[in-house]
């Protein structure tokens, strides 16, 4: 036991934990400091490169012209086609497409931010398009309104993709960097910084956690990076969930149901009836988010409990720790 607890101690720099977490009192001693891997991010760059690929497929139809035989050129060429023909229209079906699986999915990319700037990047072409028409209506009623924005050509599929790829890339740089972890002899500490408009700092006494749980993914087991979740009585470090089908019947209340009406309305009622589920929460401001080797921070963690076991205000310290 204190074999791995030193080996932790030895590699931290306690004047930089503490300098960089105020709120670590001069009576604990760090013993860890990490924050969320970069891979543990891999999902958000992933979704980046979809959103760009996008982009230059619709970019490439307008002038990728595949030649040759056989049934890969064949299929090919239709669908060159197709993204050619479709044009703007495609292209924000597509990312409505994509928008809405990303959104249903419940990765963790399918939050409100993401999910608008994906609505914002979706309607870009077609309001674009849309203030082109505008521009030719207004020609014929002798208006001399004038598209501020230049004239529309597939060029500005590639341009509007590689800007796209490169905020998400780096709002997720700036995300996955906004999160500081550090374990002391008597409690976890967890910060958010983001963008400093987003703040939060919470500690987490050995003796109030309830439940620890280590959760890497198949990939994170692979890679040495996973999520290490601690859960209070109060509720920390847990999430409620609701799970059903969003769809259902709007009538207005005022107006009693009766007959077909009725049956109908029950059956929805059925169908949208959602139930909700309290399951531990993977927000990187509530666990110890995509840190690398979660099965031995997992291990200390258990070891610093078992040291300070006894009720609030009897913990013990370490030997050594001031």
């Amino acid at each position: 036991m204190r074999n791995l607890i030193d080996e932790f101690k030895s590699k931290v720099d306690s004047d930089a934990v503490i300098s960089d977490f105020p709120e670590i009192t001069e009576t604990e001693t760090p013993i860890w400091r990490g924050g969320p891997t970069t891979l543990s991010m891999l999902d958000k760059y992933s979704l980046a490169v979809v959103v760009l690929a996008i982009h230059l497929v619709f970019f490439a139809g307008d002038w990728l012209e595949p030649e040759g035989e056989g049934s890969v050129n064949f299929a090919i060429r239709i669908l060159v086609n197709m993204v050619d023909f479709s044009g703007v229209l495609g292209f924000l079906i597509s990312m409505l497409v994509l928008t809405k699986i990303n959104h249903y999915a419940n990765f963790s990319t399918s939050g409100r931010w993401t999910t608008s700037w994906l609505l914002i990047i979706s309607a870009i072409p077609a309001a674009w398009k849309v203030m082109d028409f505008i521009e030719w209506i207004a020609g014929f009623a002798g208006s001399e309104f004038s598209n501020p924005l230049p004239s529309w050509n597939h060029l500005w599929f590639a341009i509007l993709g590689i800007f796209s790829f490169v905020v998400m890339s780096t709002l997720t740089v700036l995300y996955q960097r906004s999160f500081d972890y550090a374990i002391t002899d008597k409690r976890i500490h967890i910060r958010k910084n983001f963008l400093f408009v987003d703040s939060s700092v919470q500690g987490i006494s050995f003796h109030k956690i309830e439940n620890l749980k280590a959760d890497p993914t198949i990939l994170g087991k692979i890679l040495g990076y996973g999520n290490v979740h601690v859960v209070t009585g109060s509720g920390v470090g847990l999430q409620v969930e609701s799970i059903g089908v969003g769809v259902g019947i709007a009538t207005d209340s005022s107006e009693p149901l009766h007959g077909f009406r009725k049956v109908i309305s029950a059956v929805f009622g059925l169908i949208t009836k959602q139930r909700q589920r309290t399951e531990m929460s993977a927000d990187p401001a509530n666990c110890l988010y995509g840190v690398k080797s979660p099965m031995d921070v997992y291990r200390l963690i258990n070891e610093l409990m078992d040291n300070n076991v006894g009720p609030p205000g009897t913990e013990t310290s370490l030997p050594g720790s001031e």
